[in-house]
Formats: structure tokens, C-alpha cells, sequence
């Protein structure tokens, strides 16, 4: 039962300051230094948003480490794909298991993320997320109790699937929480040359999730905006325009 607990224990620390602490940190501070112009939404924030940001984010670590807690034990049974023998690799394998959490990653995020959006399913798994309609960093695991598990099942599939080195998913881990907390922190900081270049236009900037929580009906892809193109529901706007603000 010490063992257990150990185990639990461990996981919440390790996923608290990966996926939330330092992202959310990093953002807050990104939030502090830029300029008021790269600002995207003009509405303030309501009044104990960021301490309800914080409570709901740790109860969903707190949730993801109990559920890391069957991952671990499938891991030491050798149930998994993971492989910590280094040798065991290619020197090119550790970037392609990268990449393939990233691709597989944004496909389950578009269709799950749309389908929570769906009318009867909204209020059950994703109405909490969506209180936070100017986002911040802290913001980014503020989740319903059963959004936890599509939230964790990608992670669960890659673990099981996806052949790769245990730091290259710890490493994976805080790539995607940094790029959620930018997605979150409610200022422009990608360059507009960047955001129109001919390749980097099918990567999503944080406009474009800020448009996300202020619409609800758009851009719901994690990194990329092409299967949002696809399907028709991708939405940008010009650079010098608000996005329009939802009624309180």
C-alpha cells in the first residue's frame, strides 16, 4: 500500500510541474512582459476566474496521476511500447515517435474535442473549460471530471502504441503543455510574418484558439488547423480585428 502510494505521489509531482506549474508559469509571465497591442480580446477577467482555473487544474492532475497509475503498472509488466534501452533504437527513432505523438495527438484531439462540443454533450464533459471565455495559462487543465478521460486516452493509446523512449514521452509531455499555455495565454506572440507564411499558416497560433473559447464553434484542432480546413469549421481573422465578444 506504501508502494502505492509512493507511486501516486510521484506521478501528481512529476505531472503537476510538467503539465502544469512551468507551462502555466512560463505564460503567466509571457502575460506580464507583452505588449498590451498583441493583446486578442478586450474583455476582462471575471472576478476568481484564475482561482477557479487553478482548483479545476489540479483536481484534473490529480485524476491524471491516478490514471497514470494503471499506465505505470502496464509499463513495469511490459505491456506497453515504451523501450528505456537507449540501444534498443535508431538514432533517428526517439524524432520519429516524436512527431507521431504529434500528428496522432492533434487527430484525436480535432474529433474528440468537436465531439464534446456536441449539443447534449457540452454541459456534461466540457462546460467548464469554456467558463474561462478570455483564457489564461492556468486555464489549460480547468476540465469537467469526465473530460479527464478523452484528455487522457490519447496518452493511453501512445503509451500502448507508439514505440518510444519513456524521456521522449516526459519530453513530449511538457512540449504539449507549453504549447496548450500558449494557446491559452490570450496574447498574440507569434509574428504575423510567421502566421502567413506559406507552411507555418497550417499551424495554429494562439488567435486561433482565443477564437476557440470566444465562438465555441471553431478551431478545434490542438497544433495544426488542417483538419479544421477540412471540415470546414477553421476561422481566422484579419490581424488588426477583435474577435467578437461573447455576452457574459
Amino acid at each position: 500500500m506504501s508502494g502505492l502510494l509512493f507511486d501516486y505521489a510521484a506521478l501528481f509531482a512529476a505531472l503537476l510541474i510538467v503539465t502544469y506549474l512551468l507551462p502555466a508559469g512560463i505564460f503567466q509571465l509571457v502575460r506580464q512582459v507583452a505588449s498590451p497591442a498583441s493583446r486578442i480580446q478586450s474583455r476582462p477577467l471575471r472576478a476568481g476566474q484564475i482561482r477557479r482555473e487553478v482548483f479545476y487544474s489540479l483536481r484534473a492532475v490529480a485524476i491524471f496521476a491516478l490514471y497514470g497509475l494503471g499506465l505505470l503498472a502496464a509499463y513495469r509488466a511490459g505491456w506497453t511500447a515504451l523501450e528505456p534501452d537507449w540501444s534498443a533504437w535508431p538514432w533517428w527513432w526517439p524524432a520519429v515517435g516524436f512527431l507521431a505523438a504529434i500528428f496522432l495527438h492533434d487527430t484525436w484531439f480535432y474529433w474528440t474535442h468537436r465531439a464534446m462540443h456536441l449539443k447534449g454533450v457540452f454541459g456534461w464533459i466540457h462546460a467548464e473549460h469554456h467558463r474561462s471565455v478570455t483564457p489564461t495559462p492556468w486555464s489549460i487543465l480547468s476540465f469537467d471530471i469526465l473530460e479527464t478521460i478523452p484528455q487522457f486516452g490519447v496518452f493511453v493509446i501512445m503509451v500502448m502504441f507508439v514505440p518510444m523512449h519513456p524521456a521522449v514521452l516526459w519530453a513530449y509531455l511538457l512540449f504539449d503543455s507549453m504549447v496548450n499555455a500558449a494557446g491559452h495565454c490570450g496574447y498574440e506572440i507569434i509574428p504575423e510574418r510567421q502566421r502567413t507564411h506559406w507552411l507555418l499558416r497550417y499551424t495554429n497560433a494562439v488567435t486561433h484558439h482565443d477564437l476557440h473559447h470566444a465562438r465555441f464553434n471553431c478551431n478545434y484542432a490542438q497544433y495544426f488547423n488542417i483538419w479544421d480546413r477540412l471540415c470546414g469549421t477553421f476561422r481566422d481573422r484579419e490581424p488588426s480585428l477583435k474577435p467578437p465578444i461573447r455576452p457574459a
